[in-house]
Formats: structure tokens, C-alpha cells, sequence
């Protein structure tokens, strides 16, 4: 989830080729639009414009049904807070943009 377009763009095209690849700008609806998808990993920008990432971490988090999830928080951001506190949310470290896609896909292939 993100809502620069041109992000976007460059997420799908990197992450295709690991599997089915969705996204939503539906930042009210995300949890519903996972919990039918069912996916493995969630990317979420930290710094949207109607609701923080953080604030739809912890609601995806509070859904069982996608408690398999794993959630990446990614941002612009260099707040040591802001970091942190994604980080302790999800358990995984908050990827910096410009997002290096290449570490990117080495994570995301690690856990898979």
C-alpha cells in the first residue's frame, strides 16, 4: 500500500516474479481487502495522506485472520521514533526509501 503511483509501479514490477502482487490505495479497507486475499507479506508506506501506516499496521495486526502476515513498513522518514516504533510493531526493520529493491527481494525470498 502506497500512494505514490510511480512506487507503486516499481513495487509490482520487482515483486511480480515472486507471485501474485496487489495493491490497494483503499487505506480504510486495507485490512478487508488482505483478509480476502490472504496474502503472505503486506507493504505499507509509513507516511500516507488520511491515516498513518503505523495505524494500519496495528489494524491488520488485530485481524486473526491475518495474523501469517507479515508486514513491511516502508518510509521516507529518518525519525529514530518513527523507526522504532515500526519496527517493534511488526518485528522487522523499516525499509528507507528509495526502497533498494534488491534488498528488498532478498528479504522477502528469506522468509518465504
Amino acid at each position: 500500500m502506497d500512494d505514490d503511483p510511480l512506487i507503486v509501479h516499481a513495487l509490482a514490477r520487482a515483486l511480480r516474479p515472486l507471485g501474485k502482487v496487489s495493491f490497494t490505495n483503499a487505506f480504510d479497507r486495507v485490512h478487508v481487502t488482505a483478509a480476502l486475499a490472504q496474502p503472505r507479506f503486506i507493504l505499507i508506506d509509513i507516511d500516507l495522506p488520511d491515516v498513518t501506516g503505523l495505524d494500519i499496521a496495528r489494524t491488520i495486526r488485530a485481524n486473526p485472520e491475518l495474523k501469517g502476515a507479515d508486514l513491511i513498513l516502508m518510509t521516507a522518514h529518518s525519525a529514530d521514533a518513527v523507526l522504532k516504533e515500526g519496527e517493534a510493531l511488526t518485528g522487522i526493520p523499516v525499509f528507507k526509501k528509495p526502497i533498494n529493491m534488491e534488498r528488498l527481494l532478498d528479504f522477502i525470498k528469506q522468509r518465504t
